[in-house]
């Protein structure tokens, strides 16, 4: 009886299985470094969302993508430009590349294969590489940022990120607009210099990834904490780990001029002025929003 009853649900929710798959969360770089990030993984496929989903399908859903079933301690080769490079996932099945090239990327988005050792499903995916090119570039934090989570209220946020997808969810007014206003200002053709920096951890990636897709956000990097597994970001402390992570990009892209976007819920506006304060010449401004008033005021 139990049987029939978990097949029934399965049928109802139009729940599958996919063959051995490979995540990849970000991939990204310059000339001679890149970064890649990503996660191994049987990972379970869903009927598309509705607006009118109830929140115990939503609910069932999101618990199924963050459960999905890690591919363990497995080596995971990956190909660019002729080369491999092989790296071996944790036992969590996250892993991470960080290549340094002889020969030069030229700026661009460079096709890169990803495989699972003894097993022949091949992953594609682009790395997004900017060169020494003058630009201007974004970083943004996501919630309360871009999107309405209500972080300082923990009711609410466990309301809009586990009963409700991300059809349901809220972009905050302006936001896209600013952003490719802002991106407007750099030569076409380039790729994008948008970097969403996040306390979320990477468990979330796929409704933070449609949540973007859904409302037409230009290319973006984005980057989660990694909060399980090994080589864990800074748990707690939001300070240094979004500080860690500009840090790394404003050395990565030494001719790229920031601005930042936030949101004073939890640390955006203390980071944001520290780094201003070390990098003066890098950052042009930084943007603060008001969870209560929803005001946007440069600081």
């Amino acid at each position: 009886m139990l049987k029939k009853v978990l097949l029934l649900t399965l049928l109802l929710l139009n729940i599958g299985y996919t063959k051995d798959n490979i995540v990849v969360y970000n991939a990204y770089g310059n000339n001679h470094q890149l970064t890649i990030q990503g996660r191994m993984q049987i990972e379970r496929e869903f009927k598309e969302v509705s607006k009118d989903d109830g929140v115990l399908r939503n609910l069932y859903r999101r618990v199924k993508q963050i459960k999905n079933d890690e591919i363990k301690n497995k080596t995971i080769y990956l190909h660019l430009k002729n080369k491999t490079f092989k790296t071996k996932g944790d036992d969590e099945g996250y892993f991470e590349f960080n290549i340094k090239t002889e020969q030069s990327l030229p700026m661009g988005y460079h096709k890169i294969l990803l495989n699972i050792e003894g097993n022949k499903n091949i992953h594609e995916t682009n790395a997004t590489i900017i060169d020494s090119t003058p630009l201007v570039g974004i970083i943004s934090d996501f919630d309360d940022t871009i999107i309405v989570s209500n972080v300082t209220n923990k009711i609410s946020l466990g309301i809009n990120t586990m009963f409700k997808n991300y059809k349901q969810r809220t972009l905050i007014p302006t936001m896209l607009e600013r952003f490719k206003k802002i991106l407007s200002q750099n030569p076409k053709g380039i790729p994008s210099t948008l970097f969403i920096l996040s306390g979320s951890p990477q468990h979330l990636f796929r409704p933070i990834e449609q949540f973007l897709e859904y409302h037409h956000f230009p290319k973006y990097t984005l980057i989660l904490k990694k909060a399980h597994g090994e080589n864990l970001d800074p748990l707690t402390d939001q300070f240094a780990y979004k500080s860690q992570k500009i840090e790394r990009l404003i050395k990565l892209y030494p001719n790229i001029k920031w601005v930042m976007f936030g949101d004073n819920g939890e640390k955006d506006r203390e980071v944001y002025r520290a780094i201003k304060e070390k990098y003066p010449k890098r950052v042009l401004e930084y943007y603060i929003r008001d969870v209560e008033s929803g005001e946007i005021n440069s600081n």
